[in-house]
């Protein structure tokens, strides 16, 4: 996925596990519309190379916790895979979420994590939990 014309990234600084770090995402909008896609862009980085390979999973819930959408890839859609990335570099990841046709309007949280290629219940824990909470989506 290519996101294209997303607003000013925010700055986040989350340490997921014991060495990666998200440092900011971008969105095209806070606001999608059911059928089409949502871009985000992740900026990461790593203290050392890692030395598993990890899934970032983007998914998007209602309120009450339930999944609405989800995309799992690995980095740069498996173009940068964590065990290739060099400390303190910077690795950008384009995602595009698919919002389903179906998805009734209202607001939903997107969040984001990691997870072992070998291990998908293995998340990596960011501020004690298995994911990062970025943004509430609007979808209309």
């Amino acid at each position: 996925a290519t996101a294209a014309g997303l607003d000013a990234p925010q700055r986040l600084d989350l340490r997921f596990g014991e060495e990666i770090w998200l440092r900011s995402y971008a969105l095209d909008s806070p606001t999608a519309r059911a059928g089409e896609t949502l871009p985000v862009q992740f900026i990461w980085s790593a203290d050392a190379r890692p030395a598993a390979r990890y899934k970032v999973f983007l998914q998007l819930l209602h309120a009450d916790g339930r999944l609405a959408a989800q995309r799992d890839s690995e980095p740069a859609g498996g173009l940068s895979l964590t065990t290739t990335w060099q400390a303190d570099a910077p690795v950008r990841d384009n995602h595009a979420l698919l919002i389903p046709s179906d998805l009734p309007a209202g607001e939903y949280t997107l969040i984001v994590g990691l997870y072992d290629i070998n291990d998908p219940a293995g998340r990596l824990m960011v501020n004690g939990a298995s994911y990062a909470e970025l943004a509430r989506i609007r979808v209309e």
